[in-house]
């Protein structure tokens, strides 16, 4: 099927370490087939060496060998994390039609992944190993945060010191650019806001694990004030939007918590959620909110970028609204910093610009309205006339492509659902193909054709199964989804070796339970 794919396919790769100590990379392909987006596992192999780039680069090119598509490898998704980086400048040198960082593109949901990390960060409660360089109000938080730790094993609270490198990988700490006056300022804004979340994660675990106190007096309060009986979210230190979900639960239910903190009886301390907890969680709603949109079927690079220069919009904004706290603001710039750094490494990459032009709601008016130079805007269209003459000049048209059916869009309170609706028109009067499509008035649509498909598709498989296991799973379960497997196959695969004598049949009552006295 991929060999005869009549045009070139687009990757993204994942490696991790699984509990059992299996060093795994799992590769999936992303193609327009008939016109509809399709994906799937394409392999999964033990590296047993060092995840490094030079090794992943070795394995990615093994395997585009073995599947006999090295020359039709396009671009490849990856997450931040250094050795991808790597990975990608050795491909330019194994896979001769290969363009390196040009044909790059980052895994969206790792960047939000990484820019809410940075905004969170500097609400941690301390780990302060060094306790006399702490004042009595951080002192104050520790002794605060220290039940939650013994209780939870450190699953709640702040960012915990042994998180996995891989989900750390590629995050910069932006409060090393700042003067020591800067930090020190900076931290004592943030206070406020560190006793908001610690005494929600104090209240949360106290409830959770007070099953026969304190959960049932929860749950009397919840029936009182007619809210759904639910249990507080807890903050867990690896997934930022837990944060996001606690603050998010603790102002709808606000009544409740205070009154659970209100009497001396269920010895939790007075409690007022302040609208620092508010504006938090109103920041935080755009990284929950472009992760959910991202999690869609039909993603691809055009609602990248688009979804970037949303989030880049809000967080200038909420930046230089006066009603939010200097602590906020303070968080949402050093924020803001991490995402224009990986924001501005879409400039090495010509499958950005690519897909931009190739989308009819943005072609060539988008880097105009972005305040591109005219030379800029005239070298991304230059790179798309290269890569339409190189590939595409020859191709016969395809006369049965499905037409293409607006559908009406539904209100949706994710800011991001909508961002592709924006027309930008302008006309013009030429003659080739390519250039006809540019001077065409802009469309609204609900799925563009996508030229480079690689967000990251396959979450970490945190088990315990081999190598071989994990690959026949997942590489099985996908290719017969596709119609790639067929029953003749997996029967003349499981039935073993011609001729081999049928299993003999169980003793009779072999399932019989026998009880022992």
């Amino acid at each position: 099927m991929l060999q005869e794919f009549d045009g070139e396919l687009n990757f993204a790769t994942n490696a991790w370490t699984s509990p059992n100590n299996k060093a795994i990379v799992v590769f999936t392909v992303h193609l327009h087939h008939k016109g509809t987006p399709l994906r799937m596992v394409l392999d999964v192999v033990e590296v047993a060496e060092s995840h490094s780039g030079v090794n992943l680069a070795a394995a990615f090119a093994k395997m585009l060998n073995e599947f006999q598509i090295t020359i039709k490898m396009l671009g490849v998704t990856a997450d931040n994390a250094t050795p991808n980086d790597v990975m990608i400048d050795e491909l330019d040198d194994l896979i001769e039609l290969f363009h390196g960082q040009a044909n790059h593109s980052r895994c969206f949901d790792h960047i939000v992944n990484l820019v809410a990390k940075m905004l969170l960060r500097q609400f941690d409660v301390p780990k302060g190993k060094a306790d006399t360089a702490l004042d009595e109000a951080e002192n104050s938080l520790r002794e605060l945060a220290k039940d939650i730790k013994l209780n939870d094993t450190g699953e709640e609270g702040g960012n915990d010191e042994d998180e996995p490198a891989d989900n750390i990988d590629g995050w910069d700490d932006e409060r090393g650019a700042l003067f020591i006056e800067e930090c020190a300022e900076l931290d004592a804004s943030v206070r406020p806001v560190k006793f908001v979340l610690v005494k929600l994660w104090k209240i949360a675990s106290s409830i959770i694990h007070s099953s026969t106190k304190l959960l049932p007096a929860w749950l009397k309060v919840l029936d009182e004030l007619e809210l759904a009986a639910r249990k507080m979210p807890r903050d867990v230190a690896t997934w930022w939007n837990s944060t996001f979900r606690m603050l998010e639960f603790a102002l709808e239910y606000r009544g409740a918590i205070d009154e659970m903190t209100a009497g001396r009886s269920m010895e939790l301390r007075k409690f007022e959620l302040s609208d620092i907890a508010e504006q938090l969680c109103d920041i935080l709603r755009i990284f929950n909110d472009a992760t959910l949109y991202f999690s869609c079927s039909t993603l691809s690079l055009p609602m990248v970028i688009s979804a970037i220069d949303i989030i880049n919009e809000n967080l200038t904004d909420k930046s230089l609204e006066e009603h939010y706290k200097p602590c906020i603001h303070a968080a949402v710039g050093l924020a803001k910093k991490t995402l224009n750094r990986y924001y501005n490494k879409t400039d090495q990459s010509n499958v950005y610009r690519i897909a931009m032009v190739l989308h009819p709601s943005h072609k060539l008016e988008y880097f105009k309205q972005a305040g591109w130079e005219p030379k800029w805007v005239t070298t991304a269209e230059e790179v798309v006339r290269e890569e339409y003459e190189r590939t595409y000049a020859q191709c016969k048209p395809n006369v049965d492509a499905p037409e293409v059916v607006a559908s009406a869009s539904k209100p949706s309170a994710n800011m991001f659902d909508n961002l592709l609706n924006r027309n930008i028109s302008k006309t013009y009067e030429e003659h080739d193909e390519l250039t006809c499509y540019l001077a065409t008035e802009t469309e609204s649509v609900d799925d563009a054709l996508v030229w480079c498909k690689g967000r990251l598709l396959l979450s970490h498989i945190r088990n315990g199964l081999s190598t071989q296991s994990v690959h026949a799973l997942l590489c099985l379960a996908e290719w017969s989804q596709l119609g790639l497997i067929f029953d003749s196959d997996v029967l003349a695969i499981t039935s073993g070796p011609e001729g081999e004598e049928e299993d003999e049949g169980l003793v009779e009552g072999w399932d019989a339970i026998v009880l022992l006295e």
